[in-house]
């Protein structure tokens, strides 16, 4: 009888190891068109005509600039500048010896004869979208042209460090939706072989009847 209780522990034992090798667990299969497109993550779902976009926005400032090479010094002015009405905007002065600190207002000098105001550098605002751009295409793995832009600039008199002039621009980054993800389950494959238990019933003493 006890030999028999083995027996059958034996047979449950290796029937449930067989078993295991069937144990579902949860993975990432391919996608299939019915599971449809998602925006990768940071990025926007937006719906609209019919399409669909992946957006994220993305905010830098560019220090506005002296283009006009007639007036290539830069002077950085504070706001609330006694007697000053330009609320302290940043100016170029002609390099003919003019002497103006930030803390100056611009009383006995002729705009566009002794200064004139910063600028957007365009060439610089264009350049920092594109590093924006390029980076992000780094980040994401993809190739050129992975990544699109454009971007809104606003002026901001005393808006950066040191009240100086600048833009902020409002970068809005684009990007093709990606296969959402499609969560199945799948066998879990037991790499260790399979013991037969059944042959050790054959070293197993009989017991007397």
């Amino acid at each position: 009888m006890q030999s028999l209780k083995f027996l059958v522990l034996a047979k449950s034992a290796l029937a449930a190891l067989v078993a295991t090798a069937g144990i579902a667990a949860p993975a990432v299969s391919h996608a299939s068109p019915d599971d449809g497109m998602i925006c990768r993550a940071g990025y926007q779902a937006q719906f609209g005509s019919g399409t669909l976009k992946c957006t994220k926005q993305v905010a830098r400032r560019v220090a506005l600039d002296c283009t006009n090479p007639t007036f290539p010094i830069k002077r950085v002015r504070v706001p609330g500048i006694a007697g000053d009405t330009t609320n302290g905007r940043d100016v170029c002065l002609r390099n003919n010896g003019i002497a103006l600190s930030s803390n100056d207002p611009l009383t006995g000098l002729v705009q566009g004869q002794d200064f004139v105001f910063v600028t957007v550098n365009q060439a610089r605002a264009i350049a920092v979208r594109e590093a924006v751009e390029r980076a992000e295409e780094a980040a994401l793995g993809l190739a050129s042209g992975g990544v699109d832009s454009r971007s809104v600039s606003t002026l901001a008199i005393n808006g950066g460090i040191g009240a100086e002039d600048n833009v902020n621009v409002a970068i809005t980054l684009f990007t093709f939706p990606i296969a959402a993800p499609d969560f199945r389950l799948a066998p879990l494959q037991i790499d260790a072989p399979v013991v037969d238990l059944l042959p050790v019933l054959g070293t197993l003493p009989r017991l007397a009847p």
